[in-house]
């Protein structure tokens, strides 16, 4: 099997818990990102590795023209079902592989990827084809996590893992993952100009500490399903444990950090 259908059959697999677990949180996430943007009626945007539609409903609900894409047909089936319950009909999906992107070129005034871009294998490739697909005077709107130490909830599940279970390797994270700030640099190589980048101080809900870990338990399905049932036992003890020690037993959110990165085609 390809690392392409492999990826694909992941999210198939795994991308409800993951929908579930973050929709809300990230929705709020997009709409911030669409305001910087100033995404207004009638433009036509490009949301690459869309998943379940956190940036391309309410996208859509502004008035927007959107094409929404992503390598796995699982996800835009929730994100169908996701904008038909929102009563938002005007997106269009199509199964693409972000790397490859079969679309012409300056064809889109807003081209996006939420948490998209960040998780390819080549990040590189996926925003060397968000600019060759952004209209003239348009923009490239990339949204990742912030630093991983301000991630608080990915932080803690990886601080975790390594606790609980230290002879357990963690996939490398790429280049925006350890060092998000190198955004900028990686959107100038790909063709963007005037970028910028925004720093958003913002929460994820997660009800309880028990519920903390129901959120990453979700958001790291893929990464949880190679380990035994003790071995994901372990590392959930000591994730609550630490949530507790930190945050105490009545915390509801967990503090994220996010990086907008906005570029333009001149």
């Amino acid at each position: 099997m390809s690392d392409e259908h492999a990826t694909r059959d992941a999210w198939d697999a795994f991308g409800g818990g993951y929908d579930q677990a973050f929709s809300s949180s990230f929705t709020a996430i997009a709409r911030a990102a669409l305001r910087f943007a100033d995404v207004q009626q009638g433009m036509r945007l490009l949301d690459v590795a869309a998943g379940s539609g956190a940036l391309s409903i309410p996208a859509a609900e502004l008035g927007a023209e959107v094409l929404a894409t992503d390598l796995s047909p699982g996800m835009l089936d929730l994100l169908r079902a996701r904008a038909e319950e929102a009563g938002v009909t005007s997106i269009r999906t199509a199964v693409m592989d972000g790397t490859h992107l079969d679309l012409e070129d300056l064809t889109f005034e807003r081209v996006c990827s939420q948490f998209g871009v960040m998780l390819f294998p080549d990040t590189d490739a996926g925003l060397r084809e968000m600019f060759r697909v952004t209209a003239t005077g348009g923009l490239g709107v990339v949204v990742i996590f912030g630093r991983p130490e301000h991630v608080m909830p990915i932080w803690l599940c990886e601080q975790a893992l390594h606790a609980a279970l230290p002879d357990v390797e963690l996939p490398p994270g790429n280049r925006l993952q350890t060092d998000p700030m190198s955004l900028a640099e990686a959107m100038s190589t790909a063709g963007f100009d005037d970028v910028r980048l925004l720093k958003l101080d913002l929460s994820v809900e997660v009800g309880s500490p028990r519920g903390a870990w129901d959120v990453m338990s979700a958001a790291m399905a893929m990464l949880l399903s190679r380990l035994s049932d003790e071995q994901v036992g372990a590392v959930r003890d000591t994730f609550v444990a630490a949530v507790l020690e930190r945050y105490g037993p009545n915390v509801t959110q967990l503090p994220v950090e996010v990086i907008v990165g906005i570029g333009s085609r001149l």
